[in-house]
């Protein structure tokens, strides 16, 4: 199993990844998002989303938070859970923009969350970049493997739409852009067997992360206030408005 040539990380690939496809609505996509759940739980990619959520569940009893991008929705199951555990009742609203992924998701959160916290997470078709929210409308929004999807103007209108709707901030949970991440998930991706399409969109994905300095510009160009980056293993980015300490 050799790894291809290595590619040039130094700046965001713009190749789109097989999943921004929404004509792909077959078993390939159900394969996929099952592998990408899977990879997550292995890499810790919750991880990254509880070491600056924690402080706000600790001090509030209930808080209201957007997902923006939420796929088939396994952050929204862990949220709710976490939530729980902390004693503080999140009331959920997932996002996205895939009529079909959002099927799967709603399929999901039925599966795997009981009644009394399923009751309070509802997802939604949106755009993540026109989000029907009111001003405010949230205590925090949140997106977790999402933005490296949008470049330039597009990417600052999703932190600018996420800030606009949030009370309290945003919280950007994405891939550090590194030569270890893109080698480490093109081999696990093989040795697993994961899907064709996560074996494809995961080194593409990698390509199309972060480094610190774009998370800094993306965040001036949405006129972020007070923006917080911060390096989380595996080779995530943290980028949020939050009151890490409250």
């Amino acid at each position: 199993m050799a790894v291809p040539l290595l590619p040039d990380l130094s700046s965001r690939l713009e190749t789109e990844e097989w999943m921004d496809d929404f004509s792909i609505a077959d078993a390939r996509l159900t394969r996929a998002l099952r592998d990408l759940r899977r990879i997550n739980r292995l890499l810790g990619g919750y991880r990254a989303t509880d070491r600056a959520l924690d402080p706000a569940l600790r001090h509030h009893d209930r808080l209201r938070l957007l997902d923006v991008g939420c796929g088939s929705g396994d952050h929204l199951v862990h949220l709710a859970r976490r939530g729980e555990r902390f004693g503080c009742t999140l009331d959920l609203i997932g996002v996205d923009a895939n009529p079909v992924t959002v099927g799967h998701a709603r399929a999901h959160l039925d599966q795997h969350l009981p009644p009394r916290l399923r009751n309070r997470v509802r997802v939604e078709i949106g755009d993540a970049q026109a989000l029907s929210h009111d001003a405010g409308a949230v205590d925090i929004a949140h997106a977790a493997l999402f933005l490296h999807h949008f470049h330039g103007p597009s990417a600052v209108r999703v932190l600018s739409e996420m800030q606009r709707v949030a009370r309290d901030g945003l919280l950007v949970n994405d891939l550090h852009r590194h030569l270890l991440a893109y080698v480490g998930i093109w081999g696990l991706s093989r040795a697993l067997g994961l899907a064709p399409m996560v074996q494809h969109d995961g080194p593409v994905s990698v390509r199309r992360g972060f480094r610190r300095a774009d998370l800094h510009t993306l965040a001036r160009g949405a006129r972020l206030p007070a923006p917080t980056v911060r390096w989380h293993w595996a080779f995530r980015w943290t980028l949020s408005t939050l009151d890490l300490d409250a």
